[in-house]
């Protein structure tokens, strides 16, 4: 251990001192000590236990390197992203952090932080190094897929390294847990059954993730901590940190827990005025109070229908028209695509909605939330008007008002009467009737109020005879399956497209939920379409075609949209028909649908033309199986039921000039533009290096043929090199009558990012495949070293990291990488262009595997079983082999010897998962995999070395000595 202050530094990053229970929690860590839940009311600073973790970390407190926080709704606009990054800025910048960077081991080097949204939305820096502390914030659905190998959105290549990093070596800290019990309950399960533990009888006893040859301490193990507000479960748990009377002496959090909130209940007498009474009380009270306390206010309106919801804000919005100054609405609700939702919640801050803010609202400000704004965004409202739901979202909601205590807030609960019996069930009705009982039971402020600040809610849960009254004022947490060793297996063989005992995961994350199942959309204004003459009409691309550009272009999160499944299939629907309706009136007219915006011109220089019954406009992209197109008229064709059983749960991927969408939620008479990643959001080209990462254009051929005659002639390691972007796929997109390219669909990705597992061989500038291995095998050691490997651990993940892309030294594979025919080759890295014709899928890593069987690997013992883990590394270093690898284009063996090599890697993977466990060897091959990716982004770091940075005349990113060494060997090659 070493000695860290806790209250400076926790000051440095928080922003504020600690609480006592946060320096209690501090010292439990850093003793090796982990509750089994931290139940803090809401308020009291939850979010904070990340920074704790941190600074237990760097103390010396044996905690797993990888902290991930988990928030339940899939709508949501974190604190705990916004909490990540100040963390990360007051590391880089703050002289009292010094020393947590020191124990961290941070060097010149970052905390790695991955979230769901902003400039770190799904960027994989969590990925990159398994040694270093990262940070990654996401939802339910966006971890735990990823956890059984299924992430939604990830590529099949990538789910076993998110799988082996996540599953190994995290603590998870689960937000509201007793919101997500299913989630709860599966996180358990991986962490039991991946621990081992020693018997009455001495022996190991190792659960069945574990393995039979899993150590106890490789992998590091898998964790989890949950966090609630329940304000009561402490009672059921000796070990569960809570509050206690030191707690309660400080002052800080004796005023929030007595924060006053004066609460009235309201009948309504008609279920249908609902809308209207929460939208009249919310004005009525916000211009009342406004007026006593002669400033603006903050009013938070809750209502548990989104299409409530919308109608509030639109009568609100009515009202605020003859006010001055202008009130603001703001409507948050789920169904909205994370792109908005960013914006949505700069909009939050600007109005003085999240909590902890010191600015107040110029206006009177509305906002108007459904169950979205309840969980993961820590809202503050001065006062605050909703209907009636489940206690548990009480307790939420009521979180949300006047959190520091700083005035009176005035809460009013309109109660539209318990659902009918027959269409919500006896259950729902019973819930209903004793959420208002529990309330009533809250302590009188006088004869029409009652008090319901944090300390009257501990008081009513430690109420031992309302015990059963709680029970059923509370959501029955859904039922859930149980998790097997037989079906996580099958969700870890990610190279077969499809298996017979591969389920979706949902029930394993949410239970099973009476809730309509969700589909993702997507709008790109470019897809794989074209022309197969010049006048001819759109088609799809050849199947390979689509999925190399779905590869290459991934689906990213901002542009997300999460919708009902039944309500896309309707609006879908809705929004075909009035196209194909539209386009059978157009006849001289400029058409309506299908333009650009006026004036604006397309990449190919011309505008778009309109769309036509026949052009592909939509991809399914299923879990299962290839993508599939979809046109105005097939849409049209297909029946509801059968349009809602292809949709379900999948991703839909539309041609930007459907439209539909309006201020990111889903309108089918919306025509307004839809702004994409493909035209940078909207913004100018200035700025889109810190925008986005991935580009789409379709170009024409003298166009791509000039840049890449311009790229050859950049002098190599010049600023316009590396500060450019690299073409990771180029497909013919129009063709001539002699079926000759005109024009193409280019997919550029921004030279720093992460490369996709098939374009990663592009650098800027070449490099041997000796001196890449080389590199390699020098970050395994790394890796091996920090982690504390053995010595034959280290020993097998340098060789295999020495040895694994021996099969590039193909000529195949060298002259489809456009590798130079002179100079020191064979050559691991070339600035391409990639010819994928030529390659033929052939896969180096299978010819690398040939050659380590034939040659061995750095005099590794062959009966050893470390020799056939490192043949598996080599194999799935590229997310292949889990258990299948393509063997075409293989030319040193016929095709039935290498049928059979590919049989034996696949029972490889067989042994080895069952000796490891899965998230065992997924952990192993992570290791392999971050190595590569290392070395290859060490190659890019060099250059910049080489260049340095004219400014400074430093280098601009850290250099080791053994890459000046190898910097210096290579100048002199060069000059002789």
């Amino acid at each position: 251990m070493v000695a860290i202050e806790f209250d400076r530094p926790f000051r440095a990053l928080t922003g504020h001192s600690p609480f006592p229970w946060q320096a209690r929690l501090f010292k439990q860590l850093c003793e090796g000590k982990l509750p089994s839940a931290v139940d803090i009311p809401t308020g009291l600073g939850k979010t904070a236990v990340m920074a704790i973790w941190l600074l237990a970390r760097a103390a010396g407190a044996e905690l797993p390197r990888r902290l991930v926080y988990v928030v339940d709704r899939r709508a949501v606009v974190d604190q705990a992203t916004d909490f990540a990054e100040k963390i990360r800025s007051d590391l880089e910048k703050c002289r009292d952090l010094q020393a947590v960077r020191q124990g961290l081991k941070l060097g010149e080097g970052q905390l790695a932080i991955s979230t769901l949204r902003g400039q770190h939305a799904d960027n994989r820096e969590w990925l990159s190094d398994p040694t270093a502390p990262a940070i990654i914030v996401g939802t339910v659905d966006m971890i735990g897929s990823r956890l059984l190998f299924e992430g939604y959105g990830v590529s099949r290549k990538m789910r076993p390294y998110a799988a082996g990093l996540m599953g190994c070596d995290t603590l998870v800290l689960l937000d509201e847990a007793h919101l997500s019990r299913p989630f709860e309950q599966l996180l358990r399960t991986i962490e039991r059954e991946q621990q081992a533990s020693v018997t009455d009888n001495g022996k190991m006893q190792r659960g069945c993730f574990a393995g039979s040859l899993a150590n106890a301490q490789v992998p590091p193990p898998f964790r989890m901590l949950p966090l609630s507000a329940t304000l009561g479960d402490a009672s059921k748990s000796a070990q569960t940190f809570s509050l206690n009377a030191d707690d309660r002496q400080n002052a800080v959090v004796r005023k929030r827990l007595e924060a006053s909130k004066t609460l009235t209940i309201e009948d309504l007498s008609s279920p249908a005025d609902l809308e209207q009474v929460l939208a009249e009380k919310a004005w009525d009270l916000a211009c009342n109070q406004a007026e006593a306390q002669g400033q603006p206010v903050r009013m938070l309106i809750y209502s548990d229908r989104r299409t409530d919801a919308e109608k509030i804000a639109e009568r609100l919005r009515k009202l605020a028209k003859e006010e001055s100054p202008k009130p603001e609405v703001i409507l948050f609700v789920g169904g909205r695509r994370v792109f908005e939702r960013t914006v949505a919640a700069k909009n939050l801050e600007d109005w003085g909605f999240i909590a902890n803010g010191d600015r107040g609202p110029s206006a009177n400000a509305f906002l108007v939330a459904t169950s979205a704004g309840e969980v993961g965004v820590d809202l503050d409202a001065d006062h605050m008007v909703c209907d009636l739901v489940a206690w548990e979202r009480m307790v939420q909601r009521l979180g949300r008002v006047n959190r520091r205590g700083d005035g009176i807030a005035q809460v009013v609960v309109v109660d539209p009467g318990p659902p009918e019996a027959k269409q919500a069930g006896e259950a729902r009705v019973a819930r209903h009737k004793a959420a208002r009982a529990l309330l009533e039971k809250l302590p009188q402020s006088d004869e029409l109020s009652h008090q319901a600040n944090p300390s009257s809610l501990i008081g009513l849960c430690a109420n031992v005879e309302l015990g059963e009254l709680i029970d059923n004022a509370t959501t029955t947490p859904p039922l859930y399956p149980a998790l097997s060793r037989p079906l996580v297996d099958a969700w870890s063989m990610t190279s077969l497209a499809e298996h017979s005992g591969r389920p979706e995961v949902g029930p394993w994350l949410r239970g099973w939920v009476d809730e309509e199942p969700q589909t993702t959309l997507i709008w790109r204004r470019h897809l794989p379409v074209r022309s197969e003459k010049p006048n001819g009409l759109p088609c799809a691309m050849t199947d390979k075609e689509v999925d190399a550009f779905f590869e290459a272009a991934a689906p990213q999160v901002t542009e997300q949209l999460e919708a009902e499944t039944q309500r896309v299939v309707d609006w879908l629907r809705k929004r075909t028909r009035k196209i194909r309706s539209e386009l059978s009136k157009q006849t001289k007219k400029e058409p309506e649908f299908g333009n650009e915006h006026p004036n604006q011109e397309s990449h190919e220089g011309t505008l778009r033309a309109p769309l036509t019954d026949d052009e592909p406009i939509a991809f399914l992209l299923r879990d299962i199986g290839r993508p599939e197109s979809l046109c105005l008229q097939s849409i049209q064709d297909s029946k509801p039921q059968e349009l809602n059983r292809k949709l379900r749960g999948q991703t839909l991927v539309l041609d930007a000039r459907l439209r539909g969408l309006r201020d990111g939620l889903l309108g089918d008479s919306s025509n307004d533009d839809v702004l994409t990643i493909d035209d940078n959001w909207g913004n100018t080209a200035a700025d889109e290096q810190d925008q986005r990462r991935m580009r789409i254009q379709v170009i024409d051929d003298s166009t791509r043929n000039q840049r890449l005659v311009e790229r050859d002639q950049m002098q190599e390691g010049s600023e316009s090199r590396l500060q450019s972007w690299r073409e990771a796929l180029a497909i013919p997109c129009r063709l001539s009558a002699d079926s000759n390219p005109q024009s193409w669909l280019v997919v550029e990705k921004w030279r720093d990012t992460v490369a996709d597992e098939e374009t990663r061989a592009l650098a800027p500038v070449g490099q041997s495949l000796k001196d890449h291995q080389e590199w390699a095998g020098r970050e395994a050691e790394r890796i091996a070293e920090s982690l504390g490997l053995s010595k034959d651990d280290r020993a097998m993940l340098e060789a295999a990291a020495h040895h694994h892309d021996d099969g590039k030294a193909a000529h195949r594979w060298q002259r489809a990488f456009n590798a130079p025919r002179n100079g020191e080759g064979p050559y691991a890295k070339t600035p391409g262009p990639l010819n994928r014709q030529l390659l033929n899928g052939y896969r180096h890593e299978f010819q690398s595997v040939i050659d380590a069987e034939n040659k061995g690997l750095n005099g590794l013992d062959r009966h050893d079983p470390r020799f056939d883990l490192a043949l598996h590394l080599i194999a799935a270093h590229h997310g292949h082999a889990r258990p299948t690898i393509p063997i075409e284009g293989c030319d040193s063996l016929p095709p039935t010897a290498a049928e059979i090599r590919a049989h034996e890697i696949a029972l490889r993977f067989a042994r080895l998962q069952q000796q490891l466990g899965p998230w065992g060897l997924a952990w192993w091959e992570a290791l392999l995999r971050a190595a590569d990716q290392r070395a290859s982004k060490k190659l890019a770091e060099t250059v910049q070395w080489q260049k340095g940075d004219e400014r400074t005349k430093t280098p601009p990113a850290p250099v080791s000595q053994e890459i000046q060494q190898d910097m210096f060997i290579t100048r002199k090659r060069e000059t002789g």
